[in-house]
């Protein structure tokens, strides 16, 4: 007899109409798709009912094709304040920008699964700092941690100089998400030895557009949308932007665009 790994869920709860609504962004990409997680705890037993009065969604259930159905995979139970609470995250029918009307890729639509769950495969995930001691990967406060961190950069640069410290971090989300990691480089450091994440140092990864006088990221999506003609080099954007390629490129195509 075989032995079921996987043995999916055939219902989920209807989050309530008083349920806590938050509105956050699908991290899969760069694309920032826009989704509403739904929280309320799991204490109490009281879920949403199929009445629109009895809901968040305001709807009569079961609902028309596209409407603000569940699926399995948008339902998660994880810790808030320390107790459990359910949480539902689809996408934002409200959004009039990006995924206008609540569109979402197969990878948007369960980013719920993402969230830390100890009955979940997300058990393994790391919850403290690692450090290897006598050969052991122990776990280890974070106090602890940064100390030896601080520690080896002092006897770095002390013994190397600046440069053999290397800073190396994401790019996403502009100035707001990066100034304090490059601020550490290039100020507190003071090493050259800084980039971002894609590329080997501190240039544009698109040097020959650039050259060309392109600022091939400052293009808004309706951009994309209204070109005449577009160019895509080494990348797949159905494959690795889905929202971005099915609302607004596609339509492009399919008016004419080269």
């Amino acid at each position: 007899m075989s032995t079921p790994y996987y043995i999916p869920d055939e219902n989920v709860p209807l989050p309530p109409a008083d349920a806590e609504v938050i509105t956050t962004a699908c991290d899969y990409c760069i694309v920032a798709c826009g989704y509403k997680v739904y929280r309320w705890p799991v204490k109490g037993g009281k879920n949403g009912g199929a009445m629109a009065d009895q809901n968040a969604f305001g709807e009569d259930f079961p609902v028309q094709a596209l409407g603000p159905w569940v699926a399995p995979n948008q339902h998660n139970i994880v810790l808030h304040k320390g107790e459990p609470h359910h949480v539902v995250i689809i996408p934002d029918k409200d959004a009039e920008a990006v995924n206008v009307n609540g569109d979402s890729s197969l990878r948007g639509g369960c980013i719920a699964q993402k969230c830390y769950n100890p009955e979940t495969p997300t058990r393994d995930r790391l919850k403290s700092p690692m450090m290897r001691i006598y050969g052991l990967l122990q776990p280890v406060t974070w106090d602890f941690a940064l100390d030896i961190a601080a520690e080896i950069g002092k006897y770095v640069i002390k013994k190397h100089g600046t440069n053999a410290y290397g800073v190396k971090t994401y790019s996403y989300q502009y100035i707001e998400n990066t100034y304090a990691i490059t601020k550490y480089a290039l100020r507190s450091i003071n090493t050259a030895n800084f980039t971002f994440h894609d590329t080997p140092s501190n240039v544009s990864s698109t040097p020959g557009f650039r050259d060309a006088g392109f600022d091939n990221f400052g293009a808004a999506y309706q951009d994309w949308k209204d070109a005449e003609t577009l160019l895509i080099c080494g990348t797949d954007p159905y494959e690795t932007k889905t929202i971005m390629f099915t609302q607004w490129i596609m339509p492009a195509i399919q008016g004419g665009q080269k």
